[in-house]
């Protein structure tokens, strides 16, 4: 699927800069770098969905220990 993406000519020189030394093109950069994010934040979501299931589930016992 085609995108058009605008960058300001800053971030572009950076983008270019960097795929270049990385050896490869402002695209696969930009791919990789999207799913690299994208994974970051699925990760930290599922983080915080399981913290808030154990406390939830533990409510009590985390309540007796803070009390000890």
């Amino acid at each position: 699927m085609a995108m058009t993406l605008r960058l300001s000519d800053e971030l572009n020189a950076r983008i270019d800069t960097r795929a270049k030394q990385a050896g490869m093109s402002k695209n696969q950069l930009i791919v990789q770098a999207v799913e690299e994010h994208l994974e970051r934040t699925e990760n930290r979501a599922a983080l915080r969905a399981t913290v808030q299931k154990v406390l939830q589930r533990d409510a009590e016992l985390l309540e007796r220990l803070a009390d000890a």
